[in-house]
């Protein structure tokens, strides 16, 4: 009886065991068939038409949210579809769900060999500091990157054009347009390669519209007027479809290389051109500033605005003094809004983190809502401090100008000097003195001695072109920096400032000639500076209005 006992008690043991087994098994059959079809709804929902999309924003949100809260997803489907439903929320210009959903997406795809979606992911946090000109924050995305996988090794072509055009932005807000100008060329014969049919067409506009940058900073001018006519009646100014996303990749940039190109074609044509003439072209390009400036507050692009417009203030001064005064009217204004929206903006994430927060501890298992909480953190965390940061950098650039007489100043010189010894190249250095200026000063009065800085400075701004920049240096002195491919002039460039000058008539005393002691001096390095001011010292000693150039 007991070993009957004993063996039912056995068999029931095994019985519950076997049966605990098979339940098991039962589970993971039943989510793996559930895995299966979900992953083919998934695909259907990501494989739509971009235009089916658009049109059905809403619908498509609301079959995302209900697929990902099925908890029988591959990383792979739950990472794309967070990333299909940021892209949307942005597309709907709704920022806080935007990067919420980057978060989750990343948070997927980092667990799965997905690994060029996951490198699109950080390409899209890159782009978003990119444009709020914040980078050393883009850089850590791209370093992020680049620990997936290097970009040489993306198999997407999408994503690995992407990558390089990303590069190329980053290369040229660091000034480096060689490297830029072969990042952009990587991204465009990819495209070329590429014959996917989709994707290729836009892609190629706005990685070319930032090649045009390349070729205005690098003084190529024609080539930049060949791209900038080549996109200039492209759908995506009229489409309302994705329309931000279309501003930020192409819109807002086409604008920004216009204002570029025409006021760099301005300066070129300004010694070419009567009086009338260069305030006729001075007026067409400033209305299509405005445009642009229109454009950008119409839709939120104030950074964008504010650094155009500062940029042309420092590279492309105008003689215009209405113009002038709109300008740096037009930035004051726009560092109070920046302020003020930056305020805003903290409040906001503050709000926005405290909200989710609660959401997310209703609708996700701890750890889940841990990490993504995290990371949400740390993107707003970075949103804030990056404004703060751009707030001062805004700053400082304001002070990049000599107020008395509308030229670059002392503090600017020595860090384009800096640059100039960074890069290796050959380059020149003019510096001016007034001859017996104390003189003028104490014979004449202050404010005459103001008018003779001011014609000397308007005399010096003539000169200026993309390839050579003025700038006050300190009291009666002032400096020129002319670049490698303006450096057969400098001589003419000297010897025509001073001749002007001994040419000046003065109301205050029509017998007085007012002359210039000048030193010139090219080579590489940053003691170019003192060979011209060596120089400068030869001219004084050796009888004054003279140029030396040893």
């Amino acid at each position: 009886m007991q070993k009957n006992a004993i063996k039912r008690i056995l068999i029931a043991y095994l019985a519950i065991l076997a049966a605990i087994c098979l339940l098991q098994l039962s589970y993971h059959v039943n989510l793996q068939i559930e895995k299966v079809a979900n992953h083919q709804t998934a695909e259907k929902l990501l494989t739509k038409d971009w235009d089916s999309v658009w049109n059905h924003m809403d619908e498509n949100l609301k079959d995302i949210t209900t697929l990902t809260k099925a908890r029988s997803l591959t990383p792979e489907d739950a990472g794309e579809l967070y990333e299909r439903a940021a892209l949307i929320y942005f597309s709907k210009g709704d920022t806080v769900n935007y990067f919420q959903n980057l978060g989750y997406a990343l948070y997927y795809l980092k667990q799965s060999d997905d690994y060029d979606h996951t490198i699109n992911v950080y390409l899209d946090l890159a782009n978003f500091f990119l444009n709020n000109y914040s980078n050393e924050e883009a850089m850590a995305m791209f370093e992020a990157a680049q620990k997936v996988r290097p970009f040489e090794e993306i198999e997407d072509i999408q994503v690995k054009s992407y990558a390089y055009r990303m590069l190329g932005i980053m290369s040229i807000l660091k000034l480096e347009y060689n490297d830029a100008e072969t990042y952009f060329n990587k991204s465009l014969r990819l495209l070329e390669e590429s014959n996917n049919g989709s994707f290729e067409e836009q892609y190629t506009a706005m990685t070319e519209i930032w090649l045009s940058r390349v070729y205005e900073e690098t003084g190529r001018l024609p080539k930049c007027k060949e791209v900038l006519d080549k996109w200039s009646d492209y759908f995506m100014f009229e489409s309302d479809k994705f329309q931000n996303i279309y501003l930020r990749d192409f819109i807002i940039p086409y604008y920004q290389a216009k204002c570029y190109y025409l006021c760099a074609e301005n300066i070129k044509e300004r010694n070419n051109a009567t009086p009338e003439e260069n305030e006729a072209r001075a007026r067409a390009v400033i209305d299509y500033i405005h445009e642009f400036m229109t454009l950008c507050e119409e839709n939120h692009y104030e950074k964008a605005e504010l650094y155009t417009l500062l940029k042309i203030q420092r590279e492309y001064p105008t003689r215009n003094e209405e113009i002038q005064t709109e300008l740096y009217q037009v930035v004051d204004e726009l560092y109070s809004n920046i302020y003020t929206q930056q305020n805003k903006t903290y409040a906001s994430v503050i709000n926005s983190i405290v909200s989710n927060s609660l959401d997310e501890l209703r609708v996700r298992d701890s750890e889940f809502s841990k990490n993504i909480t995290r990371l949400r953190l740390f993107l707003f965390s970075l949103l804030v401090v990056s404004l703060f940061i751009l707030l001062i950098i805004i700053l400082l650039i304001n002070n990049r100008m000599d107020g008395m007489t509308g030229l670059l100043s002392r503090r600017i010189f020595d860090t384009d000097i800096k640059r100039y010894a960074r890069t290796n190249s050959e380059y020149g250095v003019i510096m001016l003195d007034i001859d017996n200026f104390k003189n003028i000063n104490d014979s004449y009065g202050h404010p005459e001695g103001d008018i003779v800085i001011r014609r000397l400075s308007q005399l010096i701004s003539k000169e200026t072109t993309s390839g050579i920049k003025a700038y006050r240096y300190g009291g009666e002195e002032f400096s020129i920096i002319v670049d490698k491919s303006e450096l057969p002039y400098i001589d003419k460039i000297a010897e025509r400032i001073r001749n002007y000058m001994e040419q000046q008539g003065w109301e205050f005393d029509p017998n007085i000639v007012i002359t210039l002691s000048i030193g010139i001096a090219v080579g590489i390095g940053e003691n170019i500076v003192k060979l011209a001011d060596d120089n400068l010292y030869i001219s004084k000693q050796t009888g004054k209005n003279r140029v030396t150039h040893l």
